[in-house]
């Protein structure tokens, strides 16, 4: 019974949502679900949904999101769904809401959510940057139990005086603005007295004296996120008032009455010098996340924290080195806009993350971790190759590398460099003509959709087991090479509206390739050297006769060959004993097939009108009710997937 059941969660949850996001009354599809998603259990009986306990249910219902996936109206199916909703407040306990693509049965659905299971409620957040609904905060008060909010809205005065009518909340994000200042933080301070996460983000009024006189009375308080000037619009003539604030608000956090309390601390659009955000960081002990962004002056950063554990920077143009000893960090970004940046360390021994944008001016990058596993690496093209070679070696259990500009035309990746990396990725700004990857662990090879890759010309690939090598957005490759044991997939070109022009595509696999696949390729020269092949996808790929023939001397053992619309092939000759599925539809320009395959299934000859059949060497006629094996006659317009064994497309 129980293997029963934890075999059809995952049935009844496809069939929730997949029903709720049609937008019907779920009322009326109660027997469907009960009878539809039936499974047998041990002693041969029948299992419905309506059948299963309680416990199982609400694990069902969990998977759910209460907005997004409509919950209320589960209510509607039958008493037992509605008193489970009714009752359960483990589903209730989180609210997200994201406005972005619904209706105005949105904001229906949200206070139904709260007058009905408001009790129940103990988050609710909403999505940064959306519509928030004026009305809704009528109906927060409602929410006793309510303990986390953020809300993206500006606290005027209506706002703060519905918050204060909360005074159970202990979380809170407040978004000052220009409105809100060092009396009203007094007021929500002294209504909100059970507050223990504060988060003041873009509060530009409010001073560093505001901040000390509420402090002391919120006796609950253990976490302090203060963000400055975040989104200052520069425009704004208030805003020379908020970057002094922000200025005095840095100063001030070396208090003793404060710095115990800073957990978070953003800083944007404030000038300091580098003594300064040492000084300053310094004296947080508890910090936990750092961000910096558009401060003058600072001509470099240097952090020492035994606290940090994310760090942030992006656009300071001045600054020309970053230097962080941190033994907790896990995660740091170095994003664009850092002009001057030179050079870079970080010894950060519990370092998971690092994303690092040289902005084109980096020369030297070192990491020191025990646990790196994921290293972004783009616009580095002034970067020391020995020295990023020398990072990439010591930090020997990094298993994604996504890498772009670099500075060198030729690029080598070995197992001495790369020992342990499992996933590449070639970002949109790579600049080598040529790539020779030669590592035992490599699994994953593929490029960012987003751009192409102008320059790469020449890829050689050396590796033992491949799960997947998607190359795309690459018009300028002229040479692939694969040799491995074996790979599960390769995919070249795929989504692209231009043709590649490529001079050899070779794949030596010791056992099997999976699936190759390939879009709009010209093709001089395609070698595919292995025992097994499942399947060999070449669609609207221009090579001649001689061409296809040898790629199939070297491969003879193929499951499903498809050459669909290879417009350029005339005289096709095939001897695979293992061949079962033929897909030859589209091409036009074939006179002559010649098959020798006992074991073949299905042919697809569909828009082939002038072909002409032989088995070896005898020329059959096109009747289906004569072959051997299923055929797709020229005169049908049916097409097959790519999968194995294929189906017919849809029309």
């Amino acid at each position: 019974m129980t293997e029963a059941i934890a075999a059809s969660v995952w049935l009844y949850i496809s069939v929730i949502k997949r029903t709720a996001s049609r937008k019907v009354r779920l009322h009326m599809l109660g027997p469907e679900i009960a009878d539809g998603c039936a499974v047998r259990s041990s002693n041969g009986g029948s299992i419905g949904i309506t059948d299963l306990p309680s416990e199982a249910l609400v694990s069902i219902f969990k998977h759910l999101q209460p907005v997004d996936d409509l919950m209320p109206k589960l209510a509607l199916v039958c008493r037992k769904w509605h008193d489970l909703l009714y009752y359960s407040g483990g589903l209730w306990k989180t609210i997200n809401i994201d406005p972005t693509f619904y209706s105005h049965l949105h904001f229906r659905l949200v206070v139904c959510i709260f007058r009905l299971y408001g009790r129940h409620v103990h988050t609710v957040t909403w999505r940064e940057n959306t519509t928030v609904y004026e009305s809704i905060f009528a109906c927060l008060p409602a929410l006793k139990n309510l303990k986390v909010l953020r809300v993206p809205v500006l606290w005027t005065r209506r706002v703060i005086d519905d918050m204060c009518l909360m005074t159970g909340l202990e979380k809170v994000q407040i978004n000052g603005g220009f409105t809100m200042t060092d009396e009203h933080f007094l007021e929500i301070a002294n209504c909100l007295s059970n507050l223990k996460t504060v988060t003041l983000n873009a509060c530009s009024k409010l001073t560093f004296e505001g901040i000390t006189r509420v402090v002391p009375r919120l006796k609950s308080l253990e976490d302090l996120h203060i963000k400055i000037n975040s989104n200052l619009p520069l425009t704004d003539g208030r805003s020379e008032t908020a970057i002094r604030n922000g200025h005095s608000i840095i100063k001030g956090l070396v208090a003793p009455i404060i710095n115990s309390l800073v957990t978070v601390l953003c800083v944007h659009f404030v000038a300091m010098e580098t003594e300064e955000l040492w000084d300053v960081v310094n004296s947080l002990s508890n910090l936990r996340k750092l961000s910096i962004s558009n401060c003058e002056h600072l001509a470099g950063i240097r952090l020492s924290s035994a606290s940090l554990q994310k760090f942030c920077v992006f656009n300071i143009w001045s600054t020309t080195f970053v230097s962080v000893h941190a033994p907790k960090l896990r995660h740091v970004t170095i994003d664009s806009g850092m002009e001057s940046i030179e050079h870079v360390e970080l010894f950060a021994l519990s370092l998971k993350r690092a994303l690092i944008n040289g902005s084109n001016s980096l020369r030297t990058l070192k990491i020191k971790s025990e646990k790196l596993t994921f290293l972004e690496v783009s616009n580095c093209e002034l970067i020391e190759m020995k020295c990023l070679k020398e990072t990439l070696r010591n930090n020997s259990k990094l298993l994604c590398l996504r890498l772009g500009c670099v500075s060198q035309d030729s690029l080598t990746l070995d197992e001495t460099v790369i020992p342990s990396v499992q996933e590449l990725c070639l970002l949109g700004d790579f600049s080598c003509e040529a790539l020779h990857i030669r590592s035992p662990s490599i699994r994953l090879i593929h490029t960012q959709a987003e751009n192409d890759i102008i320059t790469l010309n020449h890829m050689y690939l050396t590796a033992n087991h491949l799960c997947k090598v998607a190359l795309v957005g690459l018009p300028a490759l002229r040479t692939v090479t694969v040799q491995c044991v074996s790979v599960d997939c390769i995919e070249l070109n795929l989504c692209s509206d231009d043709q590649l022009h490529l001079e050899s595509f070779v794949v030596h696999a010791l056992n099997a390739i999976g699936f190759l696949r390939l879009f709009d390729c010209k093709v001089n020269l395609l070698s595919l050297c292995t025992q097994l092949a499942k399947t060999v996808v070449l669609y609207r790929c221009q090579m001649s006769d001689y061409v296809l023939q040898m790629a199939l001397g070297g491969c003879p053992n193929i499951a499903h060959l498809n050459l669909e619309k290879c417009r350029e092939l005339s005289n096709v000759n095939i001897f695979a004993q293992p061949l079962k599925f033929l897909n030859l539809f589209g091409c036009a320009s074939i006179s002559k097939l010649n098959l020798d395959c006992p074991q073949l299934v299905a042919v697809n000859l569909g828009q082939c009108s002038n072909v002409r059949l032989f088995i070896k060497g005898i020329e059959q006629g096109l009747k289906k009710l004569l072959l051997p094996f299923r055929l797709v006659e020229p005169t049908e317009n049916v097409r097959w997937t790519h999968d194995l064994p294929p189906e017919e497309y849809e029309q």
